[in-house]
C-alpha cells in the first residue's frame, strides 16, 4: 500500500509539471530616425539578468536581416520577476543595453528602434515666482541616458531666474527603455535639483522624471521652481 501511494505521488508530480511557455521579442533596427537605413546583418543579444537565486539568467544571440528586422524567442517555466530583460549588443568585452526593461512573460513588438541617436535636451527654468540674487539653483542628471560623464558634477546657476531661461543643452545617448505606460520605446530622463541650499543637502532635493521621444531632435525639460523645496 505504501509503495502504491509513493508511486502515485511521483506520477502526480510529473503530471503537474508546468510546461515551458514561449515568448517572442520583435523589432526593426535603423541607423537614422528617418528610417531609411536599416542596420542590416547586425548582431544583437536578447538577455535576461537577475540577482535572484530562484531564477536563471540567459542570453540568446540574434542577428538582423537585410531589412534590419530581428526576432527572438525565449522559454520559461516560471514568471520572470526579479531581473531585467533587454536587447543588447557587444561593445568591447561586455554587452551594452540598447533597449532595457522589456515586458516579462509577454510577447512584444518593439517596432522601429534607432541606434546612435544624435538629439539634445534643453533644460529650461519655469517659474512664476520672483527670486533674489542670493538664491542658487543646483541641478544634476543622475540617469545613465547621456554621453559621459553620466552624472553632471553639480552645476549651478545664481538668480534672479526668469521664466523660460535656458540652463543647458545636453546631448542624449542612444540608451533606450520600454515604456510600460505608452508601450513604446522611449528615452527615460531622471534629474534632480535643489534651490537655495548646498548640492548635497538631501532634505531639499527635488526629483523629476520624464520620458522623451528618442527621435525628436530637441526636447525641452522644464525645472518648475514653483514646486521647489527651499
Amino acid at each position: 500500500m505504501r509503495l502504491f501511494t509513493l508511486v502515485f505521488i511521483v506520477l502526480l508530480l510529473f503530471s503537474c509539471k508546468k510546461e515551458k511557455e514561449k515568448f517572442a521579442v520583435n523589432g526593426v533596427l535603423y541607423k537614422d530616425c528617418e528610417k531609411k537605413t536599416p542596420f542590416a546583418n547586425y548582431p544583437l543579444i536578447l538577455e535576461y539578468n537577475t540577482n535572484s537565486l530562484f531564477e536563471e539568467s540567459f542570453e540568446l544571440a540574434l542577428t538582423t536581416n537585410d531589412k534590419g528586422e530581428f526576432s527572438g524567442t525565449y522559454e520559461t517555466v516560471s514568471d520572470l520577476i526579479n531581473g531585467n530583460l533587454s536587447i543588447s549588443f557587444v561593445a568591447g568585452y561586455a554587452n551594452t543595453s540598447l533597449v532595457s526593461d522589456l515586458p516579462l512573460n509577454k510577447s512584444v513588438n518593439l517596432g522601429n528602434i534607432v541606434k546612435g541617436i544624435n538629439s539634445y535636451v534643453i533644460y529650461k527654468i519655469g517659474t512664476k515666482k520672483p527670486y533674489s540674487n542670493t538664491d542658487t539653483l543646483f541641478y544634476g542628471i543622475t540617469a545613465s541616458n547621456f554621453i559621459p560623464p553620466y552624472k553632471m558634477e553639480a552645476p549651478y546657476v545664481i538668480g534672479p531666474f526668469k521664466d523660460g531661461q535656458i540652463l543647458d543643452t545636453i546631448e542624449k545617448a542612444s540608451l533606450l527603455s520600454y515604456s510600460k505606460t505608452s508601450q513604446t520605446v522611449k528615452t527615460p530622463v531622471y534629474n534632480e535639483w535643489r534651490l537655495g541650499s548646498s548640492y548635497f543637502d538631501r532634505e531639499r532635493k527635488n526629483h523629476q522624471g520624464f520620458e522623451l521621444n528618442p527621435c525628436k531632435v530637441y526636447e525641452e525639460v522644464v525645472i518648475d521652481l514653483s514646486k521647489s523645496i527651499k
